[in-house]
């Protein structure tokens, strides 16, 4: 049986086949096209004329829109997904006015009810939420990439990068919620023990740009890459700064462990359940530069240390799902009842 299935979603261009960061639309197309014929729309968007039996609001800056055309549609079945909470936020008084605008959107999708939740379990804390509004929820891991490694030393000489010597990376958007604004610091404090590789962009991208500037040759500000060859990125660093500070079971943290990449994170929230401190990573006090850079200074400085820990990265990612696993699990979830 086919089922009409209504996708509302600020992410068009990946339903139309430019995958820009994660490749779960390129997996659920797949899924769905036995089950569904479907239609994409944007945010605010008008839908096809026509009756749907299900309308699924991909984000919570989807749902709005997505609420109200419910009863125009027909639709039997109301699907959100939610990418990200911050419920656990050790920075809110620091950057209220971002969290803020993002847990208003969350809140708002919550409280305005829906018939399924799915979550992406990053570590922000989506399913308290989901419990304080006694909404129904489905909690999805990040899974693993569907890449593998290659040649260090190709890879370098891909992306422009020395191919002599420990290099640390940072992957992700380039603002405060990621941590972008501590790598000047924590770089000084690594006191020039390794090079530094940015891939990313956003709004302290010229401050990463004053830091490559200072450090000509060693800070090194890499072009974006599609998703598909982002394996060139892990396959060329040595272990991965996420000081991130609002969940570490993000994508690059998985990402990273997968390729067989140690992780410096903060303690945040849930970051031990990914990282194991001096295993296959470090985990160092939220906030605490120094501590962090010296993780990093370990890491850089002992190359046994790294090797033993890259190889205890790969085992910790081995029960990661795929991303094949968790388009499954959406395309039944959007089958109405």
């Amino acid at each position: 049986m086919s089922y009409r299935l209504l996708v509302v979603t600020p992410w068009v261009e990946d339903w139309e086949g430019e995958v820009k960061r994660f490749p779960e639309v390129k997996f659920l197309k797949k899924k769905i096209q036995g089950f569904f014929q479907y239609d994409v729309i944007d945010v605010g968007e008008r839908p096809p004329k026509g009756e749907y039996d299900v309308v699924f609001a991909q984000s919570e800056r989807a749902y709005p829109h997505a609420k109200k055309l419910l009863k125009k549609v027909g639709a039997r079945k109301f699907v959100v997904a939610i990418y990200g909470v911050f419920e656990y936020f050790p920075l809110r008084k620091v950057f209220m006015p971002l969290h803020r605008w993002r847990y208003r959107a969350v809140d708002r999708a919550f409280k305005g009810g829906a018939d399924l939740y799915l979550i992406t379990d990053d570590g922000s804390g989506g399913e308290l939420i989901a419990h304080r509004y006694d909404r129904p929820y489905l909690l999805l891991p990040v899974p693993r990439p569907p890449w593998d490694r290659v040649d260090k030393v190709e890879a370098r000489k891909e992306l422009g990068l020395p191919l002599n010597g420990p290099i640390g990376g940072f992957a992700g958007a380039l603002n405060k919620l990621k941590g972008a604004h501590f790598l000047p610091e924590i770089y000084r404090l690594s006191r020039g023990t390794y090079r530094l590789a940015v891939i990313g962009d956003g709004p302290l991208l010229p401050s990463i740009r004053e830091l490559a500037e200072r450090e000509p040759g060693r800070v090194f500000i890499l072009d974006p890459l599609p998703y598909d060859r982002m394996n060139l990125f892990y396959s060329a660093v040595d272990f991965v700064l996420a000081p991130y500070l609002y969940g570490n079971k993000t994508a690059v943290v998985v990402e990273s462990l997968s390729m067989g990449v140690p992780v410096v994170a903060f303690k945040a929230h849930t970051t031990d359940e990914i990282v194991r401190s001096g295993w296959n990573g470090f985990i160092a006090g939220n906030f605490d530069l120094e501590e962090f850079a010296h993780y990093t200074v370990r890491l850089a400085t002992d190359p046994i240390l790294r090797e033993s820990m890259s190889e205890s990265a790969r085992i910790s990612a081995e029960g990661f799902p795929t991303w094949d696993h968790r388009a499954s699990v959406i395309a039944q979830s959007l089958v109405p009842l």
